[in-house]
């Protein structure tokens, strides 16, 4: 026993404490809701290098105004891995995210982005009107579009023939545009939306001018680390969140247009909770028809955005999530499980006191009688002799009897009920660390969650491993003899759930994120 027990202490003393924990490979999306700034960075970083590392590229659309992706850059930059940051719209005149689009194309992204502001679909027939104005434009310009050029040809067609700079416009695209106004400005309604287009693309018109052209990058594959943010420095929200959309949709269009096999690239969407479900569903479809993994980073899991969660063969990060209803919602998400909880906590306590007293009197009497006669005869004569004796004996008793009797009881009493609950609380998401997640991944069917953390500094730490824990114990463990019985193959870089499932439906035991770290907690 003592043999076994030390060969037990030193096996728990080189057993790794920490394993990889990543959705499975079938899953080609990755939907993170929640988190804090810390967190999402860490999570970059975390994910992100070994991405970097395995050959891939990152292109990282980040519209959180949290520069998140600026851990992640400097370990691409100490480790000699190219990194491009651009900032929007300050840089848009180098980038040329218009180049090389087909006019048609561009003013159809163009009025997507135009549309999303207005609510998404609100009014169809304004969406298509406002394809048709930027397309009457685009088509009528020589290559290359870009922002500014297509504000002169609205303003042309607007009627405002004020000098817009020298080499904007030739006078051939200027006539060619003037002739295409036509009928459209006598009405009304379409004067207002070409005001409303021209306004809009202004506002990156205005800083594209000032930016120095330069030869637009591709987009892929891409080349290392590429960080394309808008800047939270800038003074207008409008165009901030103009920006965000122009870019957006110019990246779910290059998708589009993507064609190939699968690749190691990931795009990377921080924030995008402001585009629509219809275009945050396009790009999660077409990413996965272009053969890039998609993550999303959403800072709330809101109506916008809930429709999403567990859809297709996506895996899900439940991050805090600070507000009670969209932690409700996630919890709901992660399952709920049976198991045991004490219904019922009974104690009884008694204590008893008796006393008694008893007594008792008695006595006795007794008389004996006794007489004796006698007489004899003789030559002197005749004698006789009586006597008689009488004995009396009296004999009396008390008897006084007292009792005490304490009792004492106690007794107590626990009833388990088997219960339907959340896996995980609400309250514990609200909880989570800055770096905790939850992992809910039904990719390949097998529903399974799990408890993880993405704080870069663990893989600092001693012990930690650099394989995936296995899906089921070892053979030798199981109590098998050697060649009776085969370990479930892990297929990419699996872990399963720290417990195994407890009920219907693959749900997991109770999940306790505060629990102290230990083997096969993530």
């Amino acid at each position: 026993m003592e043999s076994h027990e030390a060969a037990d202490r030193a096996r728990r003393e080189t057993v790794p404490l920490f394993h990889p924990l990543a959705p499975r490979s079938a899953a080609s999306r990755v939907d993170v809701f929640g988190g804090t700034r810390d967190g999402w960075a860490g999570l970059l970083a975390t994910v992100g290098s070994s991405a970097l590392a395995s050959g891939g590229g990152i292109l990282l659309l980040d519209f959180s105004e949290r520069g998140v992706g600026g851990g992640l850059a400097q370990l691409a930059v100490d480790a000699g891995c190219p990194v491009t940051v651009d900032d929007l719209p300050a840089d848009i005149g180098g980038l040329g995210l218009l180049h090389g689009a087909d006019p048609e194309d561009a003013a159809e992204l163009l009025a997507d982005a135009v549309d999303v502001g207005r609510g998404g679909g609100a009014d169809p027939t304004l969406r298509v009107l406002d394809a048709e104005i930027l397309a009457a434009v685009a088509t009528r310009l020589e290559p290359p579009l870009t922002f500014s050029r297509l504000a002169a040809g609205l303003r042309v067609l607007e009627g405002n023939e004020r000098n817009d700079g020298p080499g904007l416009l030739s006078s051939a695209e200027r006539n060619a545009v003037a002739d295409r106004a036509g009928g459209w400005r006598e009405n009304e309604r379409t004067q207002r939306e070409i005001h409303y287009l021209r306004a809009s693309l202004e506002r990156l018109a205005g800083r594209e001018e000032t930016a120095p052209a330069t030869t637009p990058r591709p987009w892929w594959p891409v080349p290392g680390l590429r960080i394309i943010a808008t800047s939270s420095h800038d003074t207008s929200a409008t165009r901030k969140e103009f920006a965000d959309r122009v870019l957006f949709h110019i990246v779910l269009h290059q998708l589009r247009r993507r064609r190939g096999d699968a690749s190691h690239d990931i795009l990377v969407v921080a924030g995008g909770d402001r585009m629509g479900l219809p275009a945050l569903e396009g790009m999660a479809r077409y990413a996965a028809n272009a053969g890039i993994r998609l993550v999303n980073l959403f800072e709330h899991l809101g109506e916008g955005t809930e429709r999403l969660i567990g859809a297709g063969d996506s895996a899900t990060l439940v991050m805090r999530l600070g507000n009670a209803r969209e932690a409700e919602r996630a919890a709901e998400f992660v399952g709920r499980g049976h198991k045991f909880v004490f219904s019922q906590v009974t104690r009884q306590v008694g204590s008893s006191l008796t006393t008694g007293a008893s007594s008792s009197t008695g006595g006795s009497v007794s008389v004996s009688e006794t007489e004796s006669r006698g007489g004899s005869r003789g030559r002197a004569g005749k004698s006789s002799s009586w006597s008689r004796s009488v004995t009396v004996s009296q004999s009396a008793f008390w008897e006084s009897t007292e009792s005490l009797s304490v009792t004492d009881s106690h007794q107590d009493g626990a009833v388990l009920q088997r219960v339907y609950e959340f896996s995980v609380e609400p309250t514990q998401i609200q909880q989570l660390p800055p770096t905790a997640f939850v992992l809910v991944d039904s990719s390949l069917g097998d529903r399974r969650a799990a408890l993880g953390d993405c704080n870069p500094g663990i893989v600092l730490l001693p012990r930690v491993a650099s394989t995936a824990r296995p899906a089921v114990p070892p053979v030798a463990q199981q109590g098998l003899p050697p060649g009776q019985g085969t370990p479930l193959p892990i297929d990419g870089p699996d872990v399963p759930p720290a417990s195994p499932p407890g009920g219907p439906g693959g749900q997991p035991e109770t999940i306790d994120p505060f629990r102290p770290w230990s083997p096969g907690n993530g």
